[in-house]
């Protein structure tokens, strides 16, 4: 009996000992973490155009039905220039207008309803940036009263994406090298790699809604410049310093 009591106390003294080594903090490794981030400007390639055709009537079905009509002669040419189906997209809607009455405080006292708006919004894109100036007048010519926008972007950004996530590590490599060499130490292995979220600036060109200007031919081009993208890579490495 008297072993057996013994054996338990000492096993019960190790699980303790063990026990308080887990609570003890662990020696942090000395590292070293350095940021690096390369970017470069492109110039866009493909267009995006958001139009829309829009019409008011006292019924949902004469709103349905005059927008139906305005979309044909949109869509016409849209595919008579040449556009691939698959780069075009509708979206049609029909929504109740009301007029509101407000009162002293400005708090809506009173709504009638005034009608029903009718709305296809299409979304034109385009390989060639160039066409998109008179593409947007031979569509508003044919009856887009709402014009919500250009914008621009890069088709093929994964490839010089990675170029820049490899220029950005070389370059933290470089700069750590640097540091290491500066402070009489030696970089050890790898600890982390955590590259930040790519990031890519979007170019736009807004252009003014047609809808409260009334009917018309819009006579010359509609000067578009695409300008540039800027593409952006960051990337933080941490080494272990060795003495």
């Amino acid at each position: 009996m008297l072993k057996i009591a013994l054996v338990a106390v000492g096993l019960a003294g190790c699980s303790l000992a063990h026990a308080a080594e887990e609570d003890q903090p662990k020696a942090r490794l000395p590292s070293l973490t350095v940021t690096s981030a390369a970017t470069r400007e492109v110039v866009p390639d493909t267009t995006t155009l958001r139009l829309s055709v829009s019409a008011e009537k006292p019924t949902a079905a004469a709103a349905a039905e005059e927008t139906g009509r305005g979309s044909q002669s949109v869509l016409a040419e849209i595919k008579a220039q040449g556009i691939d189906p698959r780069d075009i997209k509708t979206a049609i809607t029909v929504s109740p207008v009301y007029d509101e009455e407000r009162g002293p405080q400005g708090q809506t006292v009173k709504r009638t309803l005034r009608g029903y708006v009718g709305r296809n919004a299409l979304t034109v894109r385009l390989h060639n940036t160039a066409r998109a100036g008179a593409l947007a007048r031979s569509l508003i010519d044919k009856g887009a009263n709402v014009f919500e926008g250009i914008s621009f972007t890069v088709s093929d950004e994964q490839r010089p994406m990675d170029e820049l996530r490899v220029q950005a590590t070389k370059d933290a490599v470089r700069k750590a090298k640097l540091y290491a060499e500066a402070a009489g130490v030696r970089l050890g292995r790898v600890l982390t790699i955590e590259p930040d979220p790519d990031s890519l600036v979007h170019g736009e060109a807004d252009l003014p809604r047609r809808a409260a200007l009334g009917g018309g031919t819009v006579t010359t081009v509609i000067p578009v410049e695409p300008g540039v993208e800027q593409l952006a890579a960051k990337v933080s490495v941490t080494w272990e310093i060795l003495p």
